[in-house]
């Protein structure tokens, strides 16, 4: 009885030492955590974007196998090249954005409006789990922001998840001044320029007195901003000049798709001009639509006019360009026609 009893006292002992023992385990197991690697890779250390513009890099990250995702991203620590903090970019900006899809066929300016709307963001902005970076440029000016030739601002970007954080430092933001529309005249660093036009494409067009053909520098344009200080308004322009800067009546580019040339409305002629009211940017985004290019890029204006040809048949003659205006105004491109004007008929 004695033997049984000690072996019963015996069993229950080991039993109460193996719930001993679970518990203990049971405590010390690790909770699953995520892994926080070395290979977070940016593809991109430098960013050059223009002010004046929003320029957005997309696709910058490449993340291994050793980082469990997902990842929070944040900018940290903005400073000169001096280690003073960079203030600015904790202020936020008035920028607009798109809440519908801009497809070229919109019938007005509200209609534009409508799919847009003003939000606040700051100039440097990375998205929370891609790690791609906005640079909200559109309301940025060089008066308050460093651009090149300055050595511009160093940051560095927080990567976290529940495994801890990691910093990947030494990002550089090195704008470029603020160009407000292509083809531009201006360099981006100086500021400065050659020539105050440029050329335009020439398709088939001869002289009015000479009747030799005519080149690119035979047609000389030139984009300005013009004062209407308190109007408020934001049109696009469209003049020519010939040789004597007389103007030239629009009504002779006759194969000219006025109402399609830029994505305008209300197109009137004031005094020998054409003029749209027009909502900016130009194109108002990166879509291919019917007054862009291909790739949606830039808008694209063409003049056309028919004369007749050596052998008495009508020929098409033409002259474009590929344009893009990012600072909204009025706005007027005009053609000149320095040596002499084109032959019409």
């Amino acid at each position: 009885m004695k033997m049984k009893f000690y072996t019963s006292i015996r069993n229950i002992g080991m039993f109460c030492l193996g719930l001993l023992v679970l518990g203990a385990c049971k405590k010390n197991i690790p909770t699953d955590q995520d892994s926080l690697g070395e290979d977070i890779v940016y593809n991109t250390k430098e960013f050059t974007p223009l002010l004046g513009r929003n320029t957005f890099y997309n696709n910058i990250v490449s993340i291994g196998q050793n980082t469990s995702q997902p990842l929070s991203f944040k900018i940290v620590n903005v400073r000169d090249l001096d280690g003073e903090p960079a203030t600015v970019f904790n202020d936020k900006f008035p920028v607009k954005v798109w809440k519908e899809a801009y497809t070229g066929l919109e019938k007005s300016i509200a209609e534009i409006e409508a799919k847009r709307k003003i939000e606040y963001r700051p100039l440097l902005e990375i998205l929370e789990h891609s790690g791609n970076i906005n640079f909200w440029g559109q309301s940025a000016r060089s008066a308050f922001v460093k651009a090149q030739p300055d050595s511009g601002y160093v940051f560095d970007i927080e990567v976290s998840n529940s495994g801890g954080r990691r910093y990947l430092r030494n990002f550089k933001l090195k704008p470029f001044r603020e160009q407000p529309y292509e083809p531009s005249i201006e360099d981006p660093i100086t500021g400065s320029s050659s020539y105050p036009y440029t050329n335009a494409i020439v398709s088939n067009m001869i002289g009015e007195r000479t009747g030799r053909p005519l080149g690119p520098a035979d047609i000389r344009v030139y984009m300005n901003k013009t004062e209407n200080t308190g109007k408020g308004t934001k049109t696009l322009t469209i003049s020519f000049l010939d040789s004597l800067n007389n103007p030239i009546d629009p009504a002779k580019f006759s194969e000219t798709d006025w109402p399609k040339l830029v994505h305008g409305f209300n197109p009137r002629v004031v005094d020998k001009k054409v003029v749209y009211d027009v909502a900016y940017p130009i194109p108002l985004a990166r879509v291919e639509t019917a007054y862009t290019l291909a790739n949606g890029t830039a808008a694209y204006l063409v003049f056309g006019y028919r004369r007749k040809g050596n052998l008495g048949y009508l020929e098409l003659c033409a002259f474009a360009i590929p344009f893009a205006i990012y600072e909204e105004g009025d706005w007027e491109i005009q053609f000149r026609f320095p040596h002499e004007a084109p032959k019409f008929d």
